[in-house]
């Protein structure tokens, strides 16, 4: 199995996978669910014609603060999450130059809170089923892509309307994901990624069952990445989200999160068909909503 090709398993980081399956956290702060399907370095390179592969993820992330209009509410906004997500993939052939990844991902965890969180209590769960298929387009010999994607979140997770936590979401939500690579030489490449959010109704939201609506959402990410040798790569990543605005039974929360992240990620095929991942990173800038201080993210991916 060619390395180059394989460099990185395709699809969103785990982090992201969290931020969409943790769902409203009461009218206290915005919904962590405006957050984009953010991705690893290499996820939208071009894999083999009928390759099969499999990945298991694992992220540990914690938030030490709470912040609205930009102004610090809270210094112990402490919320810990830890998430799992089982992902399968196949890919198949289009043309010469295209190829379809169609895939399955289903997020599972816990998220508490403690501090000035505590209130919120805790949550166990299955998130909701996320289904996509990416088209990958290879531009040229130097394997430059351009890529276009839809997850689709299908509201089939852990949902309670009395819960300030909750791992599903309860509604529908469609996010439209493209992808550039370029690759200056056979060691260094970057990756841009953008995404569109958009958000269906939950009509159970809070204790009196009121309806939750959402602005569309928008991210960015870009990324920077070495490869020293076909099998080992190394990462700097900085994300910018714009997460639309929520009203709950037509009023307006005034919630637009605006928030800017870093991510450090290294990568490296330990056998011809076996890869493991390490990603560390926290929030540089948080406009409204919780302010992330640690994120630990762990990736297994086994080529069948």
């Amino acid at each position: 199995m060619n390395h180059q090709k394989m460099m990185y398993l395709g699809g969103r980081i785990l982090g992201a996978c969290v931020a969409a399956v943790l769902g409203v956290v009461s009218l206290l702060i915005p919904s962590t669910s405006s957050w984009a399907a953010e991705v690893n370095p290499g996820d939208y390179e071009q894999f083999p014609v009928g390759a099969t592969i499999g990945a298991m993820y694992y992220q540990h992330a914690s938030t030490n603060a709470l912040y609205s209009n930009g102004n610090k509410a809270s210094s112990d906004f402490n919320v810990r999450s830890d998430v799992g997500i089982a992902r399968l993939l196949h890919v198949y052939k289009l043309s010469e130059t295209m190829t379809i990844d169609p895939q399955f991902l289903l997020p599972f965890g816990h998220i508490s809170g403690s501090g000035s969180a505590a209130v919120l209590g805790s949550a166990s769960g299955v998130g909701d089923l996320i289904l996509t298929a990416p088209i990958k387009v290879l531009l040229n010999s130097a394997r430059d892509t351009l890529s276009a994607n839809f997850y689709v979140y299908v509201p089939t997770g852990t949902y309670s309307n009395t819960s300030a936590f909750n791992l599903g979401e309860n509604r529908w939500k469609l996010d439209f994901q493209t992808a550039y690579i370029k690759h200056f030489s056979p060691h260094w490449a970057v990756d841009l990624v953008a995404d569109a959010i958009w958000y269906g109704k939950n009509t159970q939201y809070g204790v009196n069952n009121a309806t939750l609506k959402q602005d569309t959402s928008y991210a960015g990410q870009i990324m920077l990445r070495y490869m020293p040798d076909p099998t080992s790569s190394l990462a700097i990543g900085l994300g910018q989200l714009w997460g639309g605005s929520e009203r709950v039974d037509g009023v307006d929360r005034n919630n637009a999160t605006r928030s800017t992240n870093m991510r450090l990620t290294a990568s490296k095929f330990i056998t011809a068909q076996d890869q493991v991942l390490l990603q560390l990173g926290r929030d540089l800038s948080v406009q409204n909503g919780p302010s992330e201080d640690f994120r630990m993210n762990l990736r297994y991916v086994h080529i069948f």
